[in-house]
């Protein structure tokens, strides 16, 4: 079962049993709707194959089999038969439920304790307002050990040969054949992935994290008469894109707020994850404002 959102000037489908994914974003025009997003179906199962999902308690991929935290070593095992290493937490595999709903507002919960020492509580809440979508994640922790966490957001957009990104870095993380972070690039050494003004996706795959950025950017599509701003708060400092070339029809922009593989650095909370006791609280807000 989906729930439809809709304000006269955008339209939004949610799945809260696919990891509370969207399905589908469009902005209302006079000539028709036109997505904001790459829209999924709302028969489909599998959340990558929908429109946006929440990262959470963490993003993108954790190596070695799990990690250590406080003298605990914590064992993971791969979430998808494709992946080595398990990727984006769980709340994007689990089925969420709906708390509330109204006209222009979705709230889903979730409270997930299967995969120490991640036992939390979660609210997703979806808002249009006028020609903006918030999506806001909320995560508390559940566990008697401290536990550290990360959250972000997974949008799917259309790519086309004319797309320009405007957002702010001061750098990249390259990868090695598994996608783990190998070494930090000033982005000023890497032109070909220099997205700070209006910069055009590289042509061949990129699926790479970029520090230093400030929590707004601009996503432009001038053939589509299309332009999409992105807003976080509190201001995420990353952001990753991935994309598997110029011949794909997508592209993601996924606002996060820590490194991948940060449980493996030596001081991981310098890398952006945060540390929660039992029954403290993080939020996120990310906010898609769209004009013509």
């Amino acid at each position: 079962m989906t729930i439809t959102l809709d304000n006269t000037l955008l339209r939004l489908e949610v799945a809260p049993e696919v990891g509370g994914s969207v399905v589908r974003f469009e902005a209302l025009r006079k000539d028709g709707p036109i997505d904001l997003f790459r829209p999924g179906s709302s028969r489909d199962t599998d959340p990558n194959r929908m429109a946006l999902y929440p990262l959470v308690p963490w993003s993108n991929r954790i190596s070695g089999g799990g990690f250590e935290w406080q003298g605990e070593h914590y064992p993971l095992e791969p979430n998808r038969d494709d992946q080595r290493f398990p990727i984006h937490g769980d709340a994007w595999q689990q089925e969420w439920t709906v708390r509330q709903q109204t006209t222009n507002q979705l709230t889903l919960g979730l409270e997930s304790r299967h995969q120490p020492p991640f036992d939390y509580r979660a609210s997703l809440i979806y808002r249009i307002d006028g020609a903006a979508l918030t999506v806001e994640l909320v995560v508390t922790h559940l566990g008697e050990r401290p536990a550290p966490y990360g959250m972000g957001v997974h949008p799917w957009f259309m790519r086309t040969g004319d797309v320009r990104i405007d957002a702010p870095s001061d750098g990249v993380w390259e990868g090695d054949e598994d996608q783990l972070p190998t070494c930090w690039r000033a982005i000023a050494d890497k032109p070909e992935w220099d997205l700070r003004r209006d910069g055009a996706l590289p042509d061949d795959k990129i699926d790479n994290l970029f520090t230093g950025w400030n929590g707004h950017a601009r996503l432009r599509w001038p053939s589509r008469d299309l332009t999409l701003y992105i807003d976080t708060d509190p201001a995420c400092p990353r952001y990753l894109v991935y994309s598997p070339g110029a011949s794909a029809d997508f592209f993601c922009f996924e606002p996060v707020t820590h490194d991948v593989d940060a449980h493996h650095r030596q001081v991981p909370l310098d890398h952006g994850l945060i540390e929660l006791g039992k029954g403290q609280t993080i939020r996120s807000r990310f906010r898609f404002q769209v004009t013509a």
